[in-house]
């Protein structure tokens, strides 16, 4: 009884969407969207963190940073105190030595990003944007990149602060294409610099997306970049990386750094920590905030496509009650029950939303597809969003879809039966 019930539901909602294009279309249209922006949005969420984690593996197991201040701080604008980062003072670069003198820890050193400066790079008449990255000539060891020509500028170098940079392909690419890189100077402003290695990225999403990376030495990123700046210091700028030993527990280089920074600080016992030890959990838990934000707002795009959907199935079905209501009184003198009529209505329901679902389904599948064919976005859609989506389709078609199908139950069959 009940697959038949379900064959004819199934049926008749597909004969109203060839009676009711229009009524019908709208229904699906906006239960397609619902899904649409679930499946599209869940596929971008989920190649972004694999890129992510691709990137914070890249770092490496017992890498660890120590900056100013970490972390998403939230603002309502009303608030006239400054962040976090503002209120902790600097990370001078000497504290790099201080730490690799520790036990547990095998490197440390001090960089600076510089491309809060908003700089671009100029050369035989082309000109780029770049982020540059003052960091030190055995940077190497802990990045995952690769130089592809010439070298990474040497300790000499980097100790007398000489005007040379290692830039990445894509702005070698930009700058002096079809020539190469290695030995051509470019600008910064007034100053010059020259070329002496080209850096190729990690395969990951952010290196694709972003602006072009250029490292320089950190004494000349200090000498060379910061000389007409006022607003920020250079010191501002600066963070740690810290190298723990292969042999040790990354923990203990972590509570060996944070003893010796407190007393480098001259913290208390009482006092707070004013910096903060960055490590790869630290990252995936502001990773994780982001990314929950993006799902509340997949959430609530998606609830709105399907609570129009919902809507139209409701004006829908009450129409298809109305128009069949001398039916209903026939199966219902034919000794149909209540749950025959409600069954019946609700698989029609159904079926409407569940057409929008594999619709949205299917425009979020192709969304996806040209994301990752044609874009640096790899967007890959999880399982758990196409049962979602097929899910929240099915179930818009039951809870709009009651209020007609009870309806419909409930009718008087004499009355039904007198309907015209």
């Amino acid at each position: 009884m009940r697959a038949r019930a379900l064959q004819e539901g199934v049926t008749i909602a597909l004969q109203a969407l060839r009676q009711s294009k229009v009524r019908t279309g709208l229904t699906i249209l906006g239960v397609g969207i619902g899904v649409l922006v679930v499946v599209a949005m869940a596929a971008v969420i989920q190649g972004v963190n694999e890129s992510f984690n691709v990137l914070v593996e890249a770092s490496g197991a017992n890498t660890f940073y120590v900056t100013r201040s970490y972390g998403v701080e939230m603002s309502t604008g009303l608030d006239e105190e400054e962040p976090t980062w503002r209120r902790r003072p600097p990370i001078p670069a000497r504290f790099a030595r201080s730490l690799e003198a520790l036990s547990a820890v095998a490197n440390s050193y001090a960089s600076a990003d510089v491309s809060w400066l908003d700089v671009s790079l100029t050369a035989r008449g082309n000109e780029t944007e770049a982020s540059i990255l003052a960091v030190p000539s055995d940077f190497m060891q802990t990045d995952a990149g690769d130089i592809v020509a010439g070298r990474f500028y040497t300790k000499t170098e980097e100790e007398a602060g000489r005007p040379v940079a290692v830039i990445d392909s894509s702005a070698a690419r930009d700058l002096f294409a079809p020539l190469d890189a290695v030995g051509r100077t470019f600008r910064i402003g007034n100053q010059g610099f020259l070329v002496v290695g080209v850096y190729k990225h990690p395969p990951n999403l952010f290196a694709a997306l972003g602006d072009s990376r250029v490292f320089v030495p950190f004494n000349t990123g200090q000498k060379y970049l910061m000389k007409d700046v006022r607003w920020i210091s250079f010191d501002e700028l600066v963070w740690i990386t810290v190298v723990a030993k292969p042999v040790v527990d990354i923990t203990t280089a972590i509570d060996q750094v944070t003893g010796r920074m407190r007393s480098l600080r001259g913290l208390g016992p009482g006092d707070e920590d004013n910096f903060d030890i960055v490590t790869q959990e630290s990252m995936q838990d502001v990773w994780n905030q982001l990314t929950a934000a993006l799902f509340t707002v997949m959430f609530a795009l998606s609830s709105v496509g399907l609570m129009v959907g919902g809507i139209g199935v409701i004006a829908v079905m009450v129409v298809s009650v109305t128009e069949r209501t001398k039916e209903i009184g026939v199966r219902k003198a034919l000794g149909a029950t209540r749950r025959d009529i409600l069954w019946q209505f609700l698989v029609e329901a159904v079926t409407l939303t569940t057409i929008g679902g594999a619709f949205g389904l299917g425009v979020g599948g192709l969304i996806a597809w040209l994301l990752n064919s044609f874009t640096p976005v790899p967007a890959v859609i999880p399982l758990w969003s196409i049962v979602l989506a097929i899910v929240a389709a099915a179930f818009t078609g039951i809870v709009f879809g009651l209020f007609p199908a009870v309806r419909a139950s409930r009718l008087d069959p004499v009355a039904a039966l007198r309907y015209e």
